[in-house]
């Protein structure tokens, strides 16, 4: 008697716990993670999924990455829509704005916030900020396209040259090397033309020429610095003939550092997320095949701009927001942010990490780029790709004398009108 009910028990406690255990399966919060395909960035998130899934049972991540061309108009449409999309979104700090205006995104923790404030450069959380003060979004890194340049190792040393250190050097080396047959460049000296490296030079010579671009909240390029810069620009094209458009023109054309990987750039300044790029793709390393050094300022003043990089943001409409805000602090804790920033080759966005010496033992490369970072100001509270376009198109109208502009004074205040007007402001 007592034998079967102790055997009844222990069943119905078994039934029971399989039972419960099936409704905590159920329970089982899941958050669904949008981000952007990239191989190195995509593989090292799913090392920390997984990581995370080993530390704790209640909450489940499930990631799924779109093209980057197609990736912003997707979070955008279902954050508008109220219907599907994710719990967590990757964004580009500088789509984000736009994404804090339209009111679909939930403000950051306050402790979690508060921790990555004291930790970071203005610059990393800038555009995260909202009109209100209140923050909507955590960055995974520092984005700086200004700061490195790649140089052709191998060539340097065939032809005997020492790095150039300012930038009348540059372009002294740049006309030297380059190596034309008519129109086609087997060798480009140094090859800038692209809507990042574009835009961060001009604004870059702005700032660091003592000129101001963004002025009382609006854009302010009808100034000497600004006309000068896209002046330089220009002439680089035009009259030192160090490069051409092609990479911004012809639709089957590389890029400058995707050309520089094939041997036929001497120089090209481009943000380090690059260099994973050219390891997985064309199989180049830093130190062997080429060197990643310091540029220099191209004015008195230590100013250049820089843009809050991919960050994490979670939509009101998701029903596990705690969840999604769990797993953020899980991945902005610098054992898991290390690591993660060394595989995408990206500036961690917190100061503590970035100045960590193990970084730079893991990624000798980015140590000019770490030495500038407090030079670092805040692009300005816009989407950066509608600015990009802009400057990309009026810079190409005057490297092909199109005739849209009669001078490069008349340029600079069609953009100026341009920016101000398509972004609103």
């Amino acid at each position: 008697m007592k034998k079967s009910f102790f055997v009844f028990l222990i069943g119905t406690v078994l039934v029971f716990s399989l039972f419960a255990g099936g409704n905590a399966d159920r329970r089982r919060a899941k958050v669904d993670f949008w981000g952007h395909a990239d191989v190195a960035m995509n593989a090292s998130y799913r090392s920390i999924i997984d990581r995370y899934h080993h530390s704790q049972s209640e909450i489940e991540i499930v990631p799924t990455f779109f093209p980057y061309d197609d990736f912003e108009s997707k979070i955008m449409t279902s954050l508008l829509s109220g219907r599907g999309g994710a719990d967590l979104y990757q964004m580009w700090g500088g789509w984000a704005p736009d994404f804090i205006n339209s009111g679909t995104l939930t403000t950051v923790p306050i402790d979690l916030i508060q921790d990555i404030l004291s930790d970071s450069y203005d610059p990393v959380t800038a555009a995260l900020r909202g009109p209100d003060g209140r923050y909507y979004g955590v960055p995974i890194d520092f984005n700086n396209e200004f700061g490195g340049m790649f140089v052709n190792k191998r060539e340097f040393e065939r032809q005997g040259i020492p790095y150039p250190t300012t930038w009348e050097e540059i372009i002294d080396v740049a006309k030297r090397t380059t190596v034309r047959r008519g129109n086609t460049f087997e060798m480009k000296g140094f090859d800038f033309p692209n809507c990042d490296s574009t835009t961060y030079l001009f604004l870059t010579m702005i700032l660091s020429n003592g000129g101001q671009y963004w002025v009382n909240g609006r854009f302010n390029f009808t100034t000497p610095q600004a006309e000068q810069a896209m002046t330089t620009l220009v002439n680089w094209i035009l009259v030192d003939q160090v490069t051409n458009t092609d990479g911004h023109t012809l639709p089957d054309e590389l890029e400058p550092h995707q050309n520089f990987a094939q041997g036929r750039v001497m120089m090209t300044m481009r943000g380090p997320w690059t260099i994973g790029e050219l390891e997985m793709d064309y199989n180049i390393r830093p130190g062997v095949d080429y060197d990643y050094i310091k540029v220099p300022f191209p004015g008195p003043i230590q100013a250049f701009p820089a843009e809050t990089g991919f960050s994490f943001g979670v939509p009101k409409k998701s029903k596990v927001i705690d969840a999604a805000w769990s797993f953020v602090r899980y991945i902005m804790m610098p054992q898991n942010l290390m690591p993660h920033n060394v595989a995408s080759a990206n500036i961690p966005p917190r100061k503590s990490v970035a100045h960590d010496p193990s970084l730079v033992r893991q990624m000798p490369y980015m140590a000019p780029l770490l030495e500038i970072l407090p030079y670092a100001q805040f692009i300005g509270p816009f989407n950066t790709d509608v600015l990009k376009e802009a400057v990309e198109d009026v810079f190409l109208s005057l490297c092909h004398r199109d005739g849209r502009f009669t001078s490069v004074s008349a340029a600079m205040a069609a953009l100026e009108r341009r920016v101000n007007t398509d972004l609103r402001l």
